[in-house]
């Protein structure tokens, strides 16, 4: 890849990063009502499965940053 290819990876993949934390902190922040049955276990869930999902994106950002390092220098 080039130079410039890596650095709109390295881009969409940051901006990717930050949806989804915006999105986790608003799940998060949700005052969901005592009569609904099991939705603190959902939200906390899908609070869950945000944060791997930003773990995942977060190593695809060093692996980019680490080939740009190698094949682009500073």
């Amino acid at each position: 890849m080039s130079c410039i290819e890596l650095n709109d990876l390295m881009s969409r993949t940051s901006a990717e990063i930050s949806r989804t934390a915006i999105n986790r902190g608003n799940v998060e922040r949700t005052d969901i009502p005592t009569w609904v049955l099991g939705g603190r276990q959902v939200a906390s869930k899908v609070a869950a499965r945000q944060t791997a999902r930003i773990e995942h994106l977060q190593e695809q950002e060093q692996a980019i940053a680490a080939v740009r390092l190698r094949n682009c220098g500073r």
